[in-house]
């Protein structure tokens, strides 16, 4: 199967892509390349001030890499609102659940995060105001 590589924009600070060049060079700088590709991987870095988040799927049928890039996240935290809201539709579609609430986590704890990465990065807080769902108990838990 030959996948035709693509660089894809979504905002002027978040691109996706699976060009494996790219994606490879980005894992051996870090420090991040592994080495066992017979399962799912999901790794998250930080280079300079860009949230890097690649996933692996070893699945014959779609094998491959994609790497997902929020430029000067400190500054952008919409693009990681948005990027959670990606991994939460994926899941609610059903589509390799386990591997996308991994993905899903770690952009949740990179928005945590944000203030402390900021204050290190010395950047000021965005004006914005996000929607960030906090996980509730069912009622029944709450008597």
């Amino acid at each position: 199967m030959i996948v035709e590589e693509q660089i894809q924009q979504v905002t002027d600070n978040l691109y996706i892509t699976n060009n494996e060049v790219e994606i490879l060079d980005s894992l051996v700088d870090s420090k991040n390349m592994f080495y066992d590709f017979s399962k799912n991987k999901v790794v998250s870095f930080i280079k300079e001030m860009d949230f890097n988040l690649i996933l692996y799927n070893s699945s014959e049928r779609d094998r491959g890499f994609t790497m997902y890039v929020v430029k000067n996240f400190c500054e952008h935290e919409e693009e990681l609102v948005l990027l959670r809201n990606v991994f939460n539709n994926i899941i609610g579609a059903g589509v390799n659940q386990y591997m996308m609430r991994i993905a899903k986590s770690k952009v949740e704890d990179i928005f945590y995060m944000a203030n402390t990465f900021r204050a290190l990065f010395k950047k000021p807080k965005s004006d914005e105001d996000y929607d960030v769902m906090l996980p509730s108990l069912p009622s029944s838990f709450t008597y």
